[in-house]
């Protein structure tokens, strides 16, 4: 295991003692290996993050970016997960509120954090811990006996752990390189999915204690009928792509680079990169949300996992790509902030 895997054992393992309730009841998924109680279900992700052999790190064929560079006006939850586990728990405990906010890994979101010149933000790592309002609210509407309380409270310290654990996951750096910028992007994907998989078997155990009139309240919260069927309504379009946005990311970099015509060829198999990553986000946007918690939280690693995959393959075609251009044409493309366009 390389040396970030090891950081990460460390930092979950160190969550896990933390945590007011049995360290038992939790695991964590590091690449692919899972530590912990074992759930026996179907899992999504199985690959390990890509990042650099240190997360911060400057790229060493880069140099490092200025630090008059300009901030980002909202930190993209792509740098920052921390910033998306609210909507996170939000899609798994409370999907009809969920429906009301944008998915902040979508297509364009990937596009302007790529290419957005944007400097560290600490405070994006240091999100309100909202594990006790989620509790408080399943607590209300479940309506637990006695013995049931001590699966709720290793749900609560589960929630609270993936917190702690994505308050460290702030990087340092934030390279001007877009490719650099992606790599990152994909470690951090990756640990929004570890923190994610800290709630599974806790969550599991807590839905497997409640009787059937438990359990209905509990799953009470997905929408229903006419209710169900203008979410969808409104969800698809928030999901689809667009053929004019990935035009339009394309005709963005040929802006800043001017390739030449025997770059063109390197430039058309980025739009189809662009294209099939696109096609890969749409087949797992959700037409509804699932029946269950558990469900919903599988499908949300899914959809995380769809958006790692589409950001691997649009920086494996970007960096085909600038392997192509000219020093001076590198210098461009890093300099231009799309997000301003």
């Amino acid at each position: 295991m390389r040396k970030p895997g090891i950081f990460i054992a460390i930092v979950a393992l160190a969550a896990v003692a933390a945590a007011p309730t049995p360290s038992a009841a939790f695991g964590v998924r590091l690449g692919p290996f899972y530590f912990g109680i074992p759930f026996y279900g179907h899992r999504h992700r199985h690959h390990a993050a890509r990042a650099p052999e240190r997360q911060t790190a400057a790229l060493p064929e880069q140099p490092a970016p200025s630090s008059a560079a300009p901030a980002q006006s909202a930190s993209s939850a792509l740098l920052y997960p921390a910033l998306a586990l609210p909507a996170a728990f939000d899609a798994v405990f409370a999907p009809t509120a969920a429906q009301q906010q944008p998915w902040p890994f979508g297509y364009q979101a990937i596009f302007q954090t790529a290419f957005a010149k944007s400097s560290p933000d600490q405070g994006a790592c240091q999100q309100p811990d909202s594990a006790d309002a989620v509790i408080g609210r399943i607590r209300s509407t479940v309506r637990p006996t006695a013995a049931q309380m001590p699966q709720l409270q290793k749900l609560g310290g589960a929630l609270h752990m993936a917190a702690q654990y994505l308050s460290t996951t702030c990087p340092s750096d934030i390279r001007a390189q877009p490719t650099a910028r992606m790599q990152l992007m994909e470690w951090q994907i990756e640990k929004l999915t570890q923190a994610l998989d800290i709630v599974r078997p806790p969550l599991a155990e807590f839905e497997q204690s409640l009787n059937d009139a438990q359990r209905a309240r509990f799953f009470a919260a997905t929408p229903a009928g006419a209710e169900r069927a203008s979410a969808t309504a409104n969800a698809v379009p928030a999901c689809t792509v667009a053929p004019a946005a990935i035009d339009r990311s394309v005709e963005q970099i040929s802006q800043a680079v001017q390739p030449t015509e025997a770059q063109r060829a390197a430039l058309a198999k980025v739009k189809d990169a662009f294209g099939s990553a696109a096609g890969g986000l749409d087949a797992y946007c959700p037409a509804q949300a699932a029946a269950d918690p558990l469900a919903r939280l599988e499908a949300l690693e899914a959809r995380l996992d769809a958006t790692w995959r589409a950001v691997v393959a649009i920086q494996s075609a970007l960096a085909d790509f600038e392997n192509t251009l000219s020093a001076d044409q590198r210098t461009r493309l890093d300099a231009t902030d799309f997000a301003a366009l």
